[in-house]
């Protein structure tokens, strides 16, 4: 028998881990829409069967909806709302009723015809919505051409337990139903870390990547893959010597996964007794229930941009109040900081792009310009706080007129609460993200006028080397620990303090160990990451005594390169923590901002 070659694929890391199975091929649905001539007295009759069609897809969407929300959350459950907000567009049904009769033609061709146009014609706001809506339109538009052409759409359900799942892209609905216990990893040949897929791996804690390109092409069916979310790798036909060394790897991921699980009862307290706040940035419900369980004490970032990019329409107050208040009385009494909208930047502003985005619109200067939408926001986060536990965070401010003209908006919005006898926490505590070096250099004069500084290191990152971290050019030069970097973060713990302020990090910087060893050094008093990796960094919090930590990090701030920080980093990891040193390894992935 012929052995089948190796063959190996590198993408994005989407969620970390390592799984091997079979090969699942999930093949896109191609409809083969034939164009039929009517008679003008089969116009009716078409018209109802295009209707009728529209009807039973309404109820599939309606069902996955009960499903999703019952799974995932109703946050997560919104994307199903859009769907139906697609299916039901009055100019889609419109123009399709009239091209069946106009032009004597059968439904199928018609709502094709009729999808191709809006997507290319340059008129009306529909066209911009279709086309940040793609993978959503073209689900619905796959559900109704199935419907109407009696074909059964693909589905993962059929899939075999413990499969790899491969694909180009999955639409929105099948990712929303992947089953952990059916699928043990992912690879998808598009995509990117925001998409439905990634977002839904992650919470489910099912290695994935992504931009694994022609996968497709050069795999069959139930050939086995590796898949390492650690590297971004997928190995097919993998050979006997990589087997080998992955299986031993595996083993000693699934032994460090139980004893790390082992420590959700801990608290994060380092060997001379510091405290440490190591809390979860979170999207969904969904990932504040496993948080929860993972042992988080609190939420250090809750991101609000999936409530307004999930739907057509800005989410109403109601709505966004609803899940900050559930998320506030998940976590009671542990803090739950909402940050309000982070839009822009690669956060795309539905029906808006600009030439530069990182360096535009966004965060906060959108925010202050879209006052009813911020204070609807506001009014939401202070309704949720009567939980007691709810901060609010501003995001990318660089001048202190940004945050006082914030806060004067949280007065304001204050004021219409108490006239209409609504409750909320008066002494709701107010922050800052410090994402820019102007922000890190004013530190001390943030730090005066807020409750506490959250440091958003990828962005910080980005801006202090000036280097585009999704330019897979330049994306090289991205490195957190550029001494440059360090000491704007030292000097924002430092200046912070000097106010008897607390200080936390968002950012990837506290999903490295490396990193985490250096935070403890500068005083950090709270770190927040992916649900994921709580169990990690806890471990490592409780292997650092920080008087030592501190030392390292006086000597990292003094050296000239990012290469030479790592190198000291390990050195002295070694020599210092020779228990920590052999769990530390590269870890990516953070979620932070």
């Amino acid at each position: 028998m012929k052995t089948k070659k190796e063959r190996i694929f590198r993408g994005i890391p989407v969620a970390p881990g390592f799984a091997q199975g079979p090969a699942f091929l999930y093949q896109p649905y191609l409809p083969d829409v034939k164009e039929e001539i009517l008679k003008p007295e089969q116009t009716d009759e078409e018209v109802k069967r295009f209707y009728n069609a529209i009807q039973t897809v309404e109820q599939e969407l309606r069902r996955l909806y009960q499903q999703v929300q019952k799974e995932m959350g109703r946050d997560f459950a919104e994307f199903i709302d859009v769907q139906l907000t697609l299916l039901t567009d009055e100019e889609v049904l419109s123009r399709t009723e009239r091209f069946i009769r106009e032009n004597l033609r059968n439904a199928e061709f018609a709502y094709n015809q009729t999808l191709k146009q809006l997507t290319l014609s340059g008129k009306g706001m529909q066209l911009s919505f279709f086309r940040e809506r793609f993978a959503d339109m073209a689900d619905v538009s796959a559900r109704v051409l199935s419907v109407l052409l009696g074909d059964n759409l693909p589905s993962i359900f059929s899939l075999k337990p413990g499969s790899v799942l491969v694909a180009h892209q999955l639409p929105p609905s099948e990712a929303a139903l992947i089953d952990p216990e059916k699928v043990a990893g992912i690879v998808l040949e598009a995509g990117g870390k925001t998409s439905h897929t990634a977002i839904m791996a992650k919470a489910k804690e099912i290695p994935a990547i992504v931009g694994a390109d022609a996968i497709l092409k050069q795999v069959n069916e139930y050939d086995l893959i590796l898949v390492d979310g650690y590297r971004g790798l997928a190995i097919v036909n993998p050979t006997s010597n990589r087997l080998r060394t992955y299986e031993a790897e595996i083993k000693r991921y699934q032994r460090r996964r139980a004893s790390l699980r082992a420590l959700v009862e801990e608290e994060p307290v380092t060997l001379d007794g510091k405290m440490i706040d190591l809390s979860a940035n979170v999207e969904f419900l969904m990932e504040a229930r496993i948080a929860k369980q993972n042992g988080a004490r609190g939420v250090g970032l809750f991101r609000t941009e999936y409530l307004y990019l999930a739907r057509r329409r800005p989410p109403t107050e109601d709505e966004q109040y609803e899940i900050f208040r559930e998320v506030a009385e998940l976590f009671k009494p542990f803090p739950v900081i909402i940050r309000t909208f982070d839009l822009g930047g690669d956060k795309v502003i539905p029906g808006y792009s600009e030439a530069n985005p990182f360096l535009g619109w966004r965060a906060i200067r959108f925010c202050l310009d879209d006052i009813l939408l911020f204070k609807n926001q506001l009014r939401a986060i202070l309704r949720a706080s009567t939980a007691g536990n709810v901060k609010i965070m501003f995001p990318m401010v660089a001048s202190i007129e940004e945050l006082r003209r914030a806060k004067l908006l949280v007065e304001e919005v204050k004021k219409e609460l108490k006239k209409e006898g609504a409750a909320f926490d008066d002494g709701t505590e107010i922050g800052v993200m410090v994402e820019t070096p102007a922000a890190a250099i004013l530190a001390h004069q943030f730090a005066r006028e807020s409750r506490f500084l959250s440091i958003g290191s990828n962005d910080l990152t980005q801006y202090t080397l000036a280097v585009d971290r999704g330019n897979e050019r330049v994306a090289k030069l991205f490195n957190h620990l550029h001494p440059a970097v360090l000491r704007l973060i030292k000097n924002t713990i430092e200046a912070a303090h000097s106010q008897g302020v607390w200080v936390g990090m968002c950012g990837e910087f506290g999903a490295d160990p490396l990193g985490v060893v250096l935070l403890l050094g500068m005083g950090v008093d709270e770190i927040s990451v992916v649900p994921g990796l709580i169990p990690e960094t806890k471990q490592i919090i409780r292997a650092v005594d920080t008087a030592a930590a501190a030392e390292i990090a006086e000597q990292a701030l003094n050296l000239s390169t990012a290469l030479e920080v790592e190198r000291l980093l390990q050195r002295e990891l070694h020599r210092r923590f020779p228990r920590l040193s052999r769990v530390v390894f590269k870890v990516t992935g953070a979620g932070g901002e």
